[in-house]
């Protein structure tokens, strides 16, 4: 199978509302331009009933309760798929600044649900850095999850700040029992104009990732560039 068209059914998962689409926002568009339902789960989404104060980064976006943060959140993940013709979905999962609401088996039995079936389910596979990714990743990647094919994504803007080529760490390299490659995931013009444009509907996070007011590094820059490993059965 290439690396342009994973399937008729994919399932792009997003530890936090955002990641999904400042990494593969193009290539769903195109997928979805090709005839597959690409659904964009979010597993951090916090929990909306929740009054807890809202954690360091939400507080920095404005939120005051981990519930407010989840609704603004979601909100932007809605506006964002409406323009890349995604279908968002959510997991009500705390983040590192949050309770967890449940721990990594229950957070791998919920995208395996998600996932049974699909042709294809990606997951963040490169940097890692952030701890809520990698505690994600230590939990899923060496599972197959019931879908046909597993791909690896290049987390986005964390990739562009590391230097070489990007490769998984040795635990997940382990797990998977192979070397993951990864490679370019083709996008037309006009995926690249949605994503820039999807980009933009996250209001409240462009700011904390530095891409406002930035020539080099706004939304415009991750237009270009999207990695992903595809793990064949």
């Amino acid at each position: 199978m290439p690396n342009d068209f994973p399937g008729k059914r994919v399932v792009v998962v997003s530890p936090h509302s955002d990641d999904g689409v400042l990494s593969l926002g193009a290539a769903m568009a195109s997928w979805v331009r090709r005839g597959a339902h690409v659904e964009l789960l979010t597993v951090f989404a916090l929990d909306q009933a929740s009054d807890a104060p809202a954690g360091g980064w939400d507080a920095r976006a404005g939120f005051s309760t981990e519930g407010e943060a989840a609704v603004g959140r979601r909100a932007e993940d809605t506006a964002a798929c409406a323009i890349l013709g995604a279908t968002p979905a959510w997991l009500s999962f705390g983040s590192v600044d949050y309770e967890r609401h449940g721990d990594q088996t229950a957070v791998r039995d919920a995208i395996a649900a998600a996932a049974d079936g699909v042709d294809a389910l990606l997951l963040p596979g490169f940097p890692l850095s952030h701890p809520d990714h990698e505690w994600l990743g230590r939990a899923l990647v060496g599972g197959r999850m019931g879908c046909r094919r597993l791909g690896l994504y290049v987390e986005q803007p964390y990739g562009r700040s590391t230097d070489g080529e990007p490769s998984v760490p040795p635990w997940a390299e382990e797990a998977l029992g192979a070397r993951p490659v990864f490679g370019s995931v083709s996008a037309g013009v006009p995926d690249r104009v949605a994503k820039w444009r999807a980009v933009r509907e996250y209001r409240t996070q462009l700011a904390l990732l530095g891409m406002t007011r930035s020539l080099r590094r706004g939304p415009h820059s991750l237009v270009l560039g999207e990695l992903v490993a595809w793990i064949d059965p």
